[in-house]
């Protein structure tokens, strides 16, 4: 039998909520994320992720999956909403489902991060393009990477372009947020070796040896790494070559070439 719930309008507190999350209209503190689609709220299935509540669209909701979310969902507060309402809050990008679920995105800090030898770890600093974050961070899942450090945090990492470019594994990969100093501290006492990614290096990526545990440090395409990484030991600079007229990869795709590149003998 179908559970009963509460019907709420567009002025309720819960669906402005899920309009500004998906619209960057208010702060979010609480880290709240919107899911949207069947692939996205399985993951956050999986992932354990502390749902708040979650809005459902009858109208909408005619996918065969849909029974079996709701039942999954079931300790979780729901409410239903109309078409009408639905429209106005999901994101104009996404396939319409009928199903929203609003859950806290899991962000870790260095000291939660399990040590283990061989690490990997990925450190995009400045990034400020949400889908190159979303598209390294699909890679860095791909690749069986331990954690993802963001430093002088750019994007939003509850944004539904992250999600997407992330294609979910972003609820999986850890990810913390932390200064560089913090981050440099926390690389050095644990004996990581740091390879950061410029185009004026000497040595090419796959010249290295990524033995032991490894940092990859990226940073944003307009400016770059910022230089407080530059002043650290234990850092070597690779680049990828480029022989025809750009000087370089998008990062998404550079980041991404050299995360497979370390992770060469490592694990199968």
């Amino acid at each position: 039998m179908m559970k009963v719930y509460e019907a709420i309008g567009r002025t309720h507190a819960l669906v402005r909520n899920i309009y500004n999350i998906n619209n960057n209209r208010k702060p979010n503190p609480h880290k709240w994320v919107v899911l949207s689609s069947y692939d996205s709220i399985q993951k956050a299935l999986r992932a354990n992720l502390k749902i708040d509540y979650f809005l459902y669209c009858q109208e909408v909701a005619k996918a065969s999956e849909i029974p079996s979310l709701l039942e999954q969902l079931n300790a979780a507060k729901g409410y239903v909403i109309s078409q009408k309402t639905y429209e106005t809050i999901i994101d104009k990008e996404e396939t319409k489902f009928g199903l929203m679920v609003i859950a806290e995105f899991p962000i870790k800090t260095l000291d939660q991060l399990s040590i283990a030898d061989n690490m990997r770890v990925v450190i995009l600093d400045g990034l400020e393009v949400q889908g190159n974050v979303g598209t390294i961070i699909r890679s860095c899942d791909g690749a069986g990477i331990d954690a993802v450090i963001l430093t002088n945090k750019r994007i939003r990492i509850t944004h539904p372009k992250f999600m997407r470019a992330s294609m979910g594994t972003a609820l999986f990969v850890p990810i913390v947020q932390a200064e560089v100093e913090e981050t440099m501290y926390w690389l050095q006492k644990y004996g990581f070796t740091m390879y950061l990614t410029d185009t004026s290096a000497n040595a090419n990526y796959n010249e290295v040896d990524y033995e032991g545990n490894v940092a990859i440090i990226a940073g944003s395409e307009k400016f770059g790494v910022t230089k407080e990484f530059y002043q650290y030991s234990n850092l070597s600079l690779i680049k990828i070559p480029m022989v025809g007229e750009a000087d370089s990869l998008n990062v998404g795709v550079a980041t991404s070439i050299v995360i497979y590149q370390s992770m060469l003998g490592q694990r199968p």
